[in-house]
């Protein structure tokens, strides 16, 4: 099959790890892209369970662990091969990749580092992608396997790498976007390089990011997000069954809805959706004629309240000090300690004698490391008492005109009263209320605002 020539509209489709976890799903994913002749360039995440092998094997373990992990990313990986009867070199490639894997993993258990992390991680997209590439080569598709750390430049914060905008930019129109007038293409999302060439990568759930951030560069019309869920809903349907799909919604309230923790988008996606005006499609690869949620700069009547979002593993940080009251200074020497650290404050909130902040920690490609590190607290103690509070999860009701609207904190918290609050920010922006609960909690605490407020 030859493709056409490239047509005005075009559009990216990335396909999450459940749309590549086996043999029937990339071919379901590879249906998709063929029913569609504006998409020209895929974007994938690795298969299913792999990057949590990846990451478990880059923490470092026993030389029984470690062979027991690998083996299991090979039987992943080769079944999809035996299915698919693919070429010698494709599998030869694979073998390869996965001595690799092999290799780092035992550098790793010796002297673990971020860069190590990132270059082992790497190899989930890299091999999705070579598999995904033979899919459609059996169906005698012209298409293209494309290397995206040719392109995606960032800077050497590894396991959170920010990409280079203007580099990546230059680099898409050079060398890949000549490769889309020839065939489709199909590359990988969540990793990148820094200057040197070393792998980095954009966080969990980056690959989202990638395929935004690749669009803007080919200044595409749309971009397709397949997951495993029909759209975005009015909270996680996983917690609550009823939940509503929403068909449409605009940027502000879905960046809202992945800043604070909705799993279908990464935080950072839309923003170069939104700096480009282009189009965000999610649906499922599964279901695609179930339909999806369209995101867009506007829609008609926005409803006050849209959705309920869930984020766990956020750290509560307490800072008190007589010190701060009345004083001129002391806010800005506690940012200059985090900054010195590499924290990232997500919410705040201060009385005359302390600060409280949370600390998101879901970002990380590391399953066990913390922020909050001895030296950071030895350097915060010399200015002020500190108390740590961890195993709790980020509640946020997204919505329009919040702070227009009269008792929107009555509505919410009314219904609480049977638990413990931990934290609230309100009146920062007119899009969100959000507080923190434990985490055991946080669930039912979801399904009884869900039932007052949407159904």
């Amino acid at each position: 099959m030859i493709p056409e020539k490239l047509h005005d509209f075009i559009v990216v489709a990335k396909f999450g790890g459940t749309s590549v976890a086996d043999f029937t799903a990339m071919n379901c994913s590879a249906d998709l892209v063929l029913a569609n002749p504006s998409i020209r360039l895929v974007v994938l995440s690795a298969s299913s369970k792999i990057t949590n092998l990846l990451i478990a094997l880059a923490e470092g373990c026993s030389a029984n662990k470690r062979n027991h992990w690998i083996d299991e990313i090979r039987h992943i990986q080769y079944v999809i091969l035996e299915c698919l009867k693919a070429s010698d070199s494709c599998r030869q490639e694979i073998d390869r990749m996965l001595e690799s894997i092999s290799v780092l993993s035992e550098v790793a258990s010796l002297t673990p580092s971020l860069a190590i992390t990132d270059e082992l991680v790497s190899y989930g997209e890299l091999i999705s992608t070579l598999l995904f590439v033979e899919v459609l080569r059996v169906r005698n598709v012209q298409v293209k396997w494309f290397d995206v750390r040719t392109i995606m430049r960032t800077d050497d914060n590894f396991g959170r790498a920010t990409p280079d905008s203007v580099a990546l930019r230059k680099l898409t129109q050079t060398r890949l976007k000549p490769c889309l007038q020839e065939s489709l293409v199909v590359t990988q999302g969540f990793i990148g390089s820094d200057r040197q060439g070393r792998t980095t990568t954009l966080g969990r759930g980056g690959s989202d990011y990638s395929a935004a951030l690749l669009g803007e560069a080919l200044h595409v019309n749309q971009i397709d997000i397949w997951t495993d869920v029909p759209g975005i809903y009015t909270t996680d349907p996983h917690v609550v069954s009823v939940a509503k799909r929403i068909d449409s919604i605009t940027f502000e309230e879905a960046a809202e809805m992945a800043n604070f923790g909705a799993k279908v988008l990464h935080p950072a996606t839309l923003l170069p959706a939104m700096r480009s005006d282009i189009s965000v499609f999610v649906g499922s690869s599964k279901e695609p004629a179930s339909g999806g949620t369209l995101v867009c700069n506007t829609i008609q009547n926005p409803p006050l309240f849209r959705a309920l979002t869930l984020r766990h593993q956020q750290t509560l940080l307490m800072l008190h000090s007589l010190n701060m009251l009345h004083a001129h200074g002391f806010l800005a020497e506690v940012f200059n300690i985090l900054a010195r650290h590499n924290i990232s404050v997500d919410l705040i909130t201060t009385s005359e004698v302390s600060i409280a902040l949370t600390i998101d920690t879901t970002t990380s490609t590391s399953v066990s490391r913390t922020p909050l590190t001895r030296s950071l607290l030895t350097e915060l103690s010399t200015l002020c008492r500190t108390e740590v509070e961890e195993n709790l999860a980020l509640v946020a009701l997204i919505g329009n005109k919040l702070l227009q609207a009269c008792g929107v904190g009555n509505q919410v918290f009314s219904v609480l009263n049977a638990f413990n609050i931990r934290m609230i920010c309100y009146g920062a922006s007119n899009y969100n209320l959000c507080f923190l609960v434990p985490s055991n909690n946080a669930e039912e605490v979801i399904r009884i605002l869900h039932y007052h407020l949407f159904e």
